[in-house]
C-alpha cells in the first residue's frame, strides 16, 4: 500500500476507535441515574393529632416496563379516608411519566395522569353504578389536557411523594441545592430544595424490618429544606401535600443509613408538627 494511503488509513481507524469511544463515554454518562434507587424499600409513617391517626407507606422498586425508570406506591388513610397513589418516575432525574390516584371516602374517584412533551393528558373515572368493578374500568367522567406553566422549562415535573426520595439523592449527591416542579391536580408549584450544611440531632423510634433490632434515640441526621412556591396560575385553591405538610417543610435523614427518619413543617388545622418514620424495609438487609 502506498504510503501516504497507509498513513490516512491508521488515521482514519485512529478517529474512529476515537469517537466511538466517545460516543460509549456519553451514553454511559447519559443513562447514568440522577435519581437511582434510595436504599430503602419501604417506609412506614405515622401522625397523631387530635384523637386521629394519619399513615403513610411508601413503597419504590424497579419499573417492571423500563429499565431507567422506578416505580412508586403510597398509601395513606386518615379517618376513614383513604388514598392510593401509583408513580412511574424517569431515574435520570425524578420526572414523572404516569401517576394514579384512587381515592375512598364520602366518595369514591380514580385519576389518571399521563405526563406528555407538552401537556399532562388527565382522565377522571367514577363508579356511578360500576363500584364492583375495577377503579379502571369505572365510567370516566372528564379527560383535560392540563399544560406546564411558564418557568418549569429545564426542571423535572413529578408528584409530591417522589420528594422523599430526590431529596435523599441531592443529600447522597454532594450538591448544595435543586429545583423541582410538584404537579397536583391542576396546579404547579416549585419546590426549591437546600441541604442545611449543619449536622442535627433528632429524636428517633423506628423498627428495621429486615434488621435484627429497633432504632431508638437521639440520632444524628442531615436536613433537606424545601421552600414551596406556586408556579403559574393556580385554577384551584392550595392543594400541595408531602404526607399531610401543605407548604415549606424540612425532612431530616439519619446519617448513619440515609432514612428519611423525621418531616417538620405545617399540617392543615393543626398547625406546625411533625411526622416521623415509624418502619423501614432496606433494599440491602442490615446485618
Amino acid at each position: 500500500m502506498n504510503p501516504t494511503w497507509l498513513r490516512l488509513f491508521l488515521c482514519c481507524t485512529v478517529l474512529l476507535i476515537s469517537s466511538q469511544h466517545v460516543a460509549a463515554t456519553m451514553a454511559e454518562e447519559a443513562i447514568d441515574p440522577l435519581v437511582p434507587m434510595p436504599s430503602w424499600e419501604v417506609l412506614e409513617y405515622e401522625q397523631r393529632a387530635f384523637l386521629v391517626r394519619a399513615r403513610s407507606r411508601i413503597e419504590v422498586n424497579p419499573s417492571e416496563d423500563s429499565d431507567d425508570s422506578w416505580f412508586m406506591i403510597s398509601r395513606s388513610s386518615v379517618a376513614s379516608n383513604s388514598e392510593e397513589v401509583q408513580l412511574e418516575v424517569l431515574a435520570l432525574d425524578g420526572s414523572a411519566t404516569y401517576r394514579s390516584r384512587l381515592s375512598r371516602g364520602r366518595e369514591q374517584r380514580f385519576k389518571t395522569y399521563n405526563f406528555e412533551a407538552e401537556h399532562i393528558d388527565r382522565v377522571r373515572f367514577d363508579p356511578g353504578g360500576e363500584s364492583s368493578l375495577p377503579p379502571d374500568q369505572w365510567p370516566v367522567s372528564s379527560r383535560q389536557q392540563v399544560g406546564y406553566p411558564t418557568g418549569a422549562e429545564g426542571l423535572a415535573v413529578t408528584d409530591g411523594y417522589a420528594l422523599l426520595v430526590i431529596a435523599g439523592q441531592l443529600l447522597a449527591s454532594g450538591l448544595d441545592s435543586l429545583s423541582v416542579v410538584v404537579n397536583t391536580e391542576f396546579n404547579f408549584y416549585l419546590v426549591s430544595m437546600s441541604v442545611d450544611p449543619e449536622e442535627q440531632s433528632v429524636d428517633a423510634d423506628y423498627r428495621v424490618v429486615n434488621s435484627s433490632s429497633n432504632v431508638r434515640g437521639k440520632r444524628a441526621a442531615r436536613a433537606v429544606k424545601l421552600k414551596v412556591s406556586p408556579l403559574g396560575e393556580q385554577p384551584d385553591k392550595h392543594d400541595f401535600s408531602l404526607l399531610g405538610l401543605s407548604g415549606d417543610s424540612t425532612i431530616f435523614f439519619d446519617q448513619e443509613n440515609g432514612l428519611p427518619i423525621q418531616l417538620r413543617g405545617r399540617a392543615p388545622r393543626i398547625g406546625e408538627t411533625q411526622i416521623n418514620l415509624k418502619s423501614a424495609e432496606l433494599r440491602s438487609p442490615l446485618v
